[in-house]
């Protein structure tokens, strides 16, 4: 039980540090402790954030440090980040709702598909990096 608990601390610690907002996230904990580093500022700005429900609050409207759903940008690279395997998947395919939602976000939703199916083993190259497939999908297309 103990190895279980560690390990999903460790999960959701290491998951938060790649955050935008770093590891508290954002709202008016991250704002009160803002400038503060550590990992004692980043557990109170995070228990302050998640028990007063101010972070959901400013989520949804943008404020205390948070983007709204309508200001924030998503790029082609960084959906590619978030959403790689998925997108592989549907790439190799040929089809799928991760690759129609890539194709909507770049403005190509009439794009032909086959051609980045048939270029798979090329765009997703172990060495490869999102904005690396990104710009060999813009080329196909």
């Amino acid at each position: 039980m103990k190895k279980l608990l560690v390990t999903l601390v460790s999960m959701l610690f290491v998951g938060n540090l790649y955050a935008a907002h770093g590891p508290a996230g954002c709202g008016l904990g991250s704002v009160i402790f803002e400038g503060k580093t550590g990992l004692v500022f980043n557990v109170l700005a995070a228990t302050f954030n998640g028990t007063s429900g101010n972070q959901t609050f400013a989520m949804s409207t943008g404020t205390l440090g948070c983007e709204d759903a309508k200001s924030a940008k998503v790029t082609g690279p960084v959906f590619i980040q978030n959403n790689r395997e998925k997108l592989a998947n549907d790439i190799s395919r040929g089809q799928g709702e991760t690759l129609s939602a890539y194709l909507k976000l770049i403005g190509q939703e009439n794009a032909n598909t086959s051609v980045l199916k048939q270029n798979f083993a090329n765009l997703f190259a172990a060495d490869q990096d999102a904005d690396s497939i990104h710009n060999g999908i813009v080329e196909l297309i």
